[in-house]
């Protein structure tokens, strides 16, 4: 009976020295890892697509494969510059011909200067095109490139179909 009482207080002892153990174990865990923060968020969700509609699937793999395809993101920013650019020698050409500038900065700054103007374009895109660069492995930045390309794409169309009017 007092081998039983033995073992059973060595049990006992055993089990308070482990659990012990084990709180020691958390405190320094806590202690060593206390202000470490993971952020693996990026915009995409893996477990399943956010519309099943074509258009909104069709949206959702090309933000994918930009993410995915550097050389496809380079030439995207690329064709956003490029459109700029159009812009910019479209824009000229029109005031040229006596059209009136959309935008009151840019107006201004063409009225004062068209390098300036220039450079102010240019750089604006340059640097819209850094930033998204360097933010590519987010969702927001790829659906800023999106957007670029769409917008600028857009003003071109709309600068060619006056241009074409007035001639």
């Amino acid at each position: 009976m007092n081998l039983t009482r033995r073992g059973h207080a060595r049990i006992v002892e055993a089990q308070a020295n482990t659990r012990a153990a084990i709180r020691e174990r958390g405190l320094e865990r806590r202690r060593s890892h206390r202000f470490v923060v993971r952020d693996r968020r990026s915009g995409f969700e893996r477990r399943r697509s956010r519309s099943r509609t074509t258009p909104g699937a069709a949206y959702e793999s090309s933000l994918v494969y930009l993410r995915d395809h550097p050389a496809a993101l380079i030439g995207l920013l690329a064709l956003a510059n490029l459109l700029s650019v159009l812009d910019l020698v479209l824009t000229r050409m029109l005031l040229r011909l006596g059209v009136q500038e959309g935008n009151p900065f840019m107006g201004y700054l063409f009225h004062s200067s068209p390098v300036q103007a220039a450079v102010v374009k240019v750089g604006i895109i340059a640097a819209a095109s850094l930033g998204i660069w360097a933010l590519r492995r987010q969702r927001a930045a790829l659906v800023a490139a999106l957007f670029l390309v769409g917008a600028f794409g857009a003003v071109v169309l709309y600068e060619l179909l006056g241009l074409a009017r007035l001639m």
